[in-house]
């Protein structure tokens, strides 16, 4: 029962915004501090564009090594010049609390500066706490702008404008929140990409991160990277081997540990 009690502590503090347990980044941006803004089309719906090719992804993020804190992902990216397409499914919890979201994201270059992506979640929960499943319907919108080769900017607003679809009667921060990132994404040289972002929740809560990948072989990255609010150390490497691919990442906390991700993809 105590353990219970324990997971249901860490699962409120992802609500109260210090995490969202349903937005973690793919393993990649992860590892470098977080960066989905300018990494990641789960965070920026117009990173859609720069996919090269169709990828098949899954993923699972392991916190502290409790099994009840994990989330697995699954999810399909397809550019295309007419309108690139996304979808994924994440799924946070255990049996007797389960946190669902399904998506669906666009984007479209505009020119060869700018591109734009919107994307539609709905998220429900599933729990024993609950007599009606709480569920939720909402929207991101992101930009990207490459002013020169090598180095582009974006930023994405995530879950506004948000609406409660049941369960109305319930206070529950996690569906109540959105958030506002800006980031930065310069490859510096042919190896070596630096990625920094600065976010903002609806209580102005800044959040932020720093991150570096290098390329030691055309089939070996090594990356690392900082958050900040709260201070989170992270690592990863990335594997890729004719068209298929292997992401690991570890994020360290100060108090609870370490927290562990991989990352399956094939690209077409």
């Amino acid at each position: 029962m105590k353990k219970y009690i324990f997971i249901f502590e860490i699962i409120s503090l992802f609500s109260l915004g210090a995490t969202n347990p349903l937005r973690i980044s793919d393993m990649r941006s992860g590892a470098m501090g977080g960066n989905g803004v300018t990494l990641s089309y789960l965070f920026n719906p117009a990173m859609l564009e720069l996919s090269t090719s169709p990828v098949l992804s899954i993923e699972y993020f392991n916190r502290y090594a409790i099994k009840e804190l994990g989330t697995i992902q699954g999810g399909f990216q397809y550019p295309n010049p007419l309108l690139s397409t996304g979808v994924q499914i994440v799924s946070f919890g255990y049996e007797q609390y389960r946190e669902n979201l399904a998506r669906v994201a666009f984007s479209k270059q505009l020119n060869r500066h700018w591109a734009i992506g919107i994307s539609f979640q709905y998220t429900w929960i599933q729990s024993e706490l609950y007599e009606e499943s709480p569920s939720r319907l909402s929207t991101d919108v992101g930009i990207v702008y490459s002013p020169v080769e090598n180095l582009f900017i974006s930023a994405s607003l995530r879950d506004l404008p948000s609406i409660r679809l049941s369960a109305k009667d319930k206070d529950i921060n996690g569906f109540q929140s959105y958030n506002l990132d800006l980031g930065i994404n310069w490859k510096v040289l042919n190896g070596l990409l630096i990625t920094g972002y600065i976010g903002m929740d609806e209580n102005t809560q800044m959040q932020g991160g720093f991150g570096l990948e290098y390329q030691v072989w055309n089939c070996f990255a090594l990356r690392g990277g900082i958050q900040a609010n709260p201070f989170l150390p992270s690592f990863g490497t990335g594997f890729r081997w004719q068209r298929f691919g292997i992401d690991v990442m570890g994020i360290w906390h100060t108090t609870l540990g370490i927290s562990a991700g991989i990352d399956l993809s094939y690209s077409f």
